[in-house]
Parts: structure tokens; C-alpha cells; sequence
């Protein structure tokens, strides 16, 4: 079993872990800068980050957003260390029986081998890949949009709310307005 551990302060000493393997793990592109994350645990009721435990040793984070209608997957990352045993699947499976609400998540267009394993882990939990043309807001003013996909799980059809959910996560993940 993964233990969820919410950091509610910015002095956790698991915070060093968490930004070492969100920073190993995210291009630049696909993160924002560290102290804007730290922000958001200060300041962003909305926004939840987990650092994941197994047996008391730390194996990776998790951030979330309660959206309108879904939870937002925003980033989740198993630490290097602790790769190819389980852990992943099982904290996923954790956090998807103990949230009523769909859960969304974006991943990279599969079109290498890396990306195509991603969205296989997803499928096998049970998560839809969404065909509809996707771009995920840069993180970074400057920085390009990048093509991604949606992956839905539970009681949401993309087909009927796609742009709803698009909205949800471009105002207040990204703080865009189209």
C-alpha cells in the first residue's frame, strides 16, 4: 500500500525530494518554475500536492486540482530509486478508488516508445484516451503550447464535455482565457 502524505507546508522536509524528482522527471517545458509551485501549496485552495510513501520511504508526488465537475491530474512521478516495482500502479489505483469524481490527466502524443508505454499505464487502469485535438498552455510566457492528448477516467464523456474540461484547466491550471 502507497501512503499519500499532503504537504500543507512549505518547511515538509520532503519538499526537497518532491522538487528533485518533479525537476528529474518533467522537461521544462511541462513544469512550472519551482517557487510557483511552492506558491500553489501556499496559496491555491485548489491545488493539493502528495508526496507518496511506501513503508515510510519516500517513492514520488502527486498533484491534483478539484475542478468543476473532475479531478486534474496535473503531474504525478514515481522518484528513479524506486521505478519498475508496482509502486506507480498502485498509487494510481489508490487515488482513483478514493475519488468519486473523473479523473483527467494530459500525456505527451504517443510517438515514441516512452510515450506510447505512458499511455498504455493509463489504458490499463482503466483510462480513455480522448482523439481531440489538444494543446497543453505553456508554463512559461514565451514558451510554445505543446500538442498533448486528454485521458479521461470515470463518469466524463469527452465527447460531450471536452470543451468544458479545456476551459476548467486553461483558466485555472494555466491561467489562460481563450
Amino acid at each position: 500500500m502507497v501512503d499519500y502524505r499532503k504537504i500543507e507546508s512549505t518547511s515538509n522536509p520532503l519538499l526537497e525530494k518532491l522538487e528533485k524528482t518533479y525537476i528529474g522527471s518533467f522537461p521544462e517545458q511541462e513544469r512550472r518554475a519551482f517557487p510557483l509551485f511552492v506558491e500553489l501549496i501556499e496559496r491555491e485552495p485548489r491545488f493539493s500536492a502528495y508526496v507518496l510513501l511506501k513503508e515510510g520511504s519516500y517513492i514520488g508526488f502527486l498533484t491534483t486540482w478539484a475542478l468543476e465537475g473532475f479531478v486534474y491530474v496535473e503531474h504525478f512521478a514515481i522518484d528513479e530509486a524506486a521505478r519498475n516495482g508496482g509502486v506507480g500502479k498502485a498509487a494510481m489505483e489508490q487515488l482513483l478508488k478514493q475519488t468519486s469524481a473523473p479523473v483527467i490527466l494530459e500525456v505527451e502524443l504517443p510517438q515514441d516508445e516512452l510515450s506510447i508505454r505512458r499511455v498504455g499505464f493509463y489504458e490499463r487502469l482503466g483510462f480513455r484516451l480522448d482523439d481531440h485535438a489538444y494543446t497543453q498552455p505553456p508554463y512559461a510566457k514565451g514558451s510554445d503550447w505543446l500538442p498533448m492528448y486528454l485521458m479521461s477516467y470515470g463518469k466524463i464523456n469527452l465527447n460531450e464535455s471536452f470543451e468544458q474540461v479545456k476551459g476548467e484547466l486553461y483558466k485555472n491550471v494555466y491561467g489562460v482565457t481563450e
